[in-house]
């Protein structure tokens, strides 16, 4: 950890401490020094993995408990679900470049937008989306094996190892949010001239994820749920068990060239993301608590696990000018 003041912060290596109630108090203590003072260390429960994966684990990529010699992951980056859902509104259209990018559908023409219209054609983009991104992967790893096969690493696990395909979501608060507000507000598309939505007008209020309010909570959850049952209907290279990280690997990136969403800080641009807050401005999101609270919403389902971080940075630095990042917190 001395590293982070001799060497500085970076986004790699990220730094996980499994968490234990009986570490010593001089290293806990230490550890909240340096998480003050670089917020660069993100925490994982030893207390709560230890059962599960053994004494003898470790964390691959951000914070995947692998059972060393055993498990190996194959990193899958994220798929825009913010995106996605402007590719549904759209027909498949992206509102920056101007160009048929997802499936061919008919765009959504109505002066207020139709929740269930919305879904039905965001649940055929994340079909679509779904299939892309297990091939896109499949194919990158079929060829990092190819040509860069790590032999000494797989050298030190055993014949039969355990492989997952690290799957991942971006923007989940912002999709979460613009469909809480199609849902319980009235959501005006406002189109170019080239009927392509590119703006939203809302009247009336609407629940945000990260409140702890179940009505927001609950689109979330159905989203994770949902894309990751979709991942699991395609075939993973070398049988690797799909795994959907709702997070980031660090806390500094941000994903895509995105135009206006319904639910999100006016202005478009790059999402945070995972469940990092941009909402538009209104009701006043809750503090810390209401923010652990929001992930333990969305449940471990079977054989696998979720990765759980909270990623503040963005929002640190525009308070603080820092350019560090703040303490992520695994649960």
């Amino acid at each position: 950890m001395h590293t982070l003041y001799n060497l500085g912060p970076a986004p790699e290596p990220n730094l996980t401490v499994l968490w234990s109630n009986r570490l010593p108090e001089k290293f806990k203590a230490y550890c909240a020094k340096v998480s003050i003072e670089t917020s660069s260390i993100q925490y994982e429960n030893d207390d709560l993995m230890r059962p599960r994966f053994g004494d003898d684990y470790g964390i691959a990529c951000c914070v995947s408990a692998m059972r060393i010699g055993k498990q190996m992951q194959f990193f899958g980056a994220r798929a825009n679900l913010a995106k996605a859902l402007l590719y549904a509104i759209n027909g498949g259209v992206d509102e920056k470049l101007g160009i048929q990018v997802g499936p061919p559908l008919a765009p959504i023409r109505s002066d207020v937008l139709d929740y269930g219209e919305v879904k039905e054609k965001f649940d055929r983009v994340l079909d679509w989306l779904a299939g892309l991104y297990m091939n896109t992967l499949n194919v990158i790893h079929y060829m990092h094996d190819k040509y860069c096969y790590e032999r000494i690493e797989m050298a030190l696990h055993d014949r039969e190892v355990v492989r997952t395909m690290a799957c991942g979501i971006a923007g989940l608060s912002v999709a979460a949010d613009s469909l809480s507000a199609i849902k319980h507000a009235k959501v005006r598309p406002i189109r170019d001239e080239r009927g392509i939505a590119v703006d939203f007008a809302i009247e009336g209020d609407y629940p945000q994820y990260g409140n702890n309010d179940d009505r927001a909570d609950a689109i979330a959850v159905e989203l994770v749920e949902t894309f990751m049952n979709k991942l699991r209907k395609h075939k993973a290279y070398r049988n690797a068990i799909p795994t959907l990280s709702v997070l980031t690997i660090t806390s500094n990136v941000v994903y895509g060239k995105n135009g206006e969403h319904a639910g999100r800080t006016q202005g478009g641009g790059a999402v945070r993301p995972g469940s990092e807050s941009d909402a538009r401005p209104g009701p006043q999101r809750s503090a810390r608590l209401s923010l652990l609270r929001r992930q333990a919403a969305i449940r471990p389902m079977p054989r696998r696990h979720f990765e759980h971080v909270l990623d503040r940075a963005e929002s640190a630095r525009q308070r603080t000018g820092s350019a560090h990042r703040q303490p992520r917190l695994a649960a």
